[in-house]
């Protein structure tokens, strides 16, 4: 769950599954004379859009922290169930394409490497390091399971696989920068420039109806992205069910922005 405090102290309430789509909107257009177009494609786009999938069972009924504000995922504070809920993510995206399963797997394993966590105990550390090594096997298990098939054996080289799973957290840090929000200026490092290993640092900069990255990795001049959520008035809940009841009660509410290059005029993205 992501929880946006809006200027006027309500609640904008964002599922992971809904933010999970607005990256890989992010990502759709992603290729042009100077980015390779990711690949395979529609295997990778799956796996951007379902990388937080294995939050879906916890957002049905979502918690409070201890002083009664929804809880987010940055607040989370049960490293068990985490790599739990990352687990079940990956099986759900594998279950539809096995790539994206490999790519949900190599993300959390890469944040997992960044954000080690502190003063976990043994069933944390546990649960977190039996993780690490499936996601460790789960490319040689499918490079075995595809060793008829020649075009999937370039898809799982290790600088590919890399390098999709760097364009999926180029998609989940663009979704959250907006999101969160943080701040209007972000310099996102490891963007894949040719899928062999080439990476390149781009900055994004955005206000609340225009979000700009440079170098333009993508083949359109402009496109849209968009966010739904819940608009919950109250910020603190005495139960759960309580949070839970304002939630399902609460209207929904669609934030846009439009995407485009600096030197993009506003009329050519209006009239496109």
């Amino acid at each position: 769950m992501i929880v946006r405090e809006l200027r006027d102290g309500r609640l904008f309430c964002i599922n992971q599954t809904t933010h999970a789509a607005m990256a890989e909107a992010f990502c759709r257009h992603w290729g042009n004379a100077d980015f390779a177009r990711p690949a395979p494609y529609d295997a990778v786009m799956l796996g951007i859009g379902q990388h937080d999938n294995g939050w879906w069972e916890w957002e049905q009924q979502p918690r409070l922290r201890a002083d009664g504000y929804p809880m987010d995922f940055i607040h989370h504070d049960d490293p068990v169930e985490k790599a739990a809920l990352w687990r079940r993510g990956v099986a759900r995206a594998g279950a539809q394409h096995p790539y994206a399963g490999l790519l949900v797997a190599r993300h959390a394993a890469l944040l997992y490497a960044a954000f080690p966590g502190h003063n976990l105990d043994d069933a944390a550390r546990a649960a977190i390091q039996n993780f690490i090594k499936e996601e460790q096997t789960l490319a040689e298990t499918l490079r075995s399971a595809w060793r008829d098939y020649a075009p999937a054996q370039e898809w799982l080289t290790p600088a590919r696989i890399d390098a999709n799973t760097r364009l999926l957290q180029f998609g989940d840090a663009a979704s959250l920068q907006v999101l969160m929000p943080w701040s209007s200026h972000r310099e996102i490092a490891h963007c894949p420039v040719d899928f062999c290993g080439a990476e390149t640092t781009i900055v994004m900069s955005y206000d609340d109806a225009v979000i700009h990255f440079d170098p333009w990795p993508f083949g359109v001049d402009a496109f849209r992205v968009s966010i739904v959520g819940r608009v919950v008035a109250q910020t603190h809940f005495a139960a759960e069910r309580d949070y839970h009841a304002a939630l399902a009660a609460a209207p929904f509410w669609e934030m846009t922005w439009q995407v485009m290059r600096q030197s993009l005029p506003v009329r050519q993205i209006l009239n496109g």
